[in-house]
């Protein structure tokens, strides 16, 4: 089966930044997080005004009772007029970002900090068609990635290598294998500055974004129509040649544990730090927001932090080997909704849910499965 059109796939590489490039990266990442909460701070001054209006109101309340489409198409018409008014569309928040461009030139370039404004677009979009209740500036360190728009133009990858302006970081040529050969035979589309903490550690990542299919190490594939059946903990697969019966990748128990020390602990140095923000009974406070937290309190919630990355690694590794087994068990794949009997089970099992992450399990499953031009079909039971 051919691979769907305009797929893309992400190749990441390591970075080897020399300490001054990175300290280069870390001043753009600062940079560019100051221009989004700018921008933010602007959009949200402009959305608050609107909703103050007698029209935006009555335009919402509209939306939640009139269930006719002709009206409804009209009501929207009109939220679209106040948007506009307002300037709060896409290309309103694009424009503005003209003016920080040209004063941190040496720091940022355009299709970088286009991309944070459509971020910003986004999330005031939230708070327009009600999907979002609240919106933040990102706070010291949040910024997470960089993204250019082509790979002819600001974060460009050259020859083994990242460049951005002035700057040329070679990736990690130990993680260059067959894998990453093959995928660099497909076409860039762009590129992406990642940054991760580890073990404590700032870490940066090239991310490749690639148009295709992802290269595959064609193995022998039974061929044929495989019915799955995913409750909370198991999954059965049934095919033309075999019946088999999988566990969902579980989290680390000797992590949680540490979690739930770790959270225990915080909570008591919170306390002792701030007991003019606890009633009697041990309840925060409303309204509580002047903390002052203790350096083994600090050390620790970076600790917990690393043991939540390293939860969610393992696990998400655990995901991708098993929807690697059973995407190879056939061709087309059927899988049944939900049903009142699954959710009765996470219902009484709680806990099921939270160790085993099946929602996120069936779209890594999807995602394999049309990286090899492979269906998974809902069906109703």
């Amino acid at each position: 089966m051919s691979a769907p059109q305009n797929q893309y796939f992400v190749l990441t590489l390591p970075l080897k930044p020399e300490q001054w490039q990175q300290d280069i990266l870390e001043k753009r990442f600062e940079v560019n997080r100051k221009i989004y909460n700018a921008l933010l701070a602007e959009a949200l001054k402009r959305y608050r005004q609107m909703a103050q209006t007698r029209a935006y109101r009555a335009n919402q309340e509209a939306l939640t009772l009139v269930t006719e489409k002709e009206q409804r198409k009209k009501l929207f018409q009109e939220r679209d007029a106040l948007i506009e008014k307002y300037q709060l569309r896409r290309y309103d928040i694009c424009r503005e970002t003209t003016q920080y461009r040209r004063h941190f030139k040496e720091h940022t370039d355009s299709p970088v900090v286009q991309n944070l404004a459509d971020e910003v677009w986004q999330a005031i979009d939230g708070l327009v068609k009600g999907t979002a209740d609240q919106v933040y500036p990102k706070k010291l360190g949040q910024l997470k990635s960089l993204s250019g728009k082509t790979n002819r133009s600001s974060i460009k990858f050259r020859e083994d290598s990242l460049v951005w302006k002035d700057l040329t970081l070679p990736v990690d040529k130990a993680d260059f294998r067959w894998y990453g050969r093959e995928a660099l035979k497909q076409e860039i589309r762009y590129c992406r500055i990642k940054r991760s903490t580890i073990r404590g550690k700032d870490r940066y990542f090239l991310d490749i974004v690639l148009k295709g299919q992802a290269p595959i190490k064609r193995k022998p594939e039974a061929s044929g129509p495989v019915e799955l059946d995913m409750g909370a903990q198991k999954l059965s697969l049934i095919s033309p040649d075999q019946n088999a019966q999988y566990l969902l990748p579980r989290k680390n128990q000797r992590l949680e544990c540490k979690k739930r020390r770790l959270t225990q602990y915080m909570e008591r140095s919170r306390k002792s730090m701030n007991p003019e923000n606890y009633h009697s009974d041990g309840r925060i406070k409303k309204g509580s927001i002047h903390w002052v937290y203790s350096r083994n309190y600090q050390k620790a919630r970076l600790e917990y932090q690393e043991l939540c990355r390293k939860q969610t690694v393992l696990q998400k590794q655990a995901q991708y080997k098993l929807a690697g087994k059973i995407s190879s068990s056939g061709t087309c794949f059927y899988i049944e909704e939900t049903g009142q009997a699954k959710a009765d089970e996470v219902r009484l099992n709680p806990s099921y849910r939270m160790q085993t992450a099946p929602g996120r399990f069936l779209k890594i499953l999807e995602y394999k499965l049309n990286q090899q031009g492979k269906q998974l079909l809902f069906k109703e039971k």
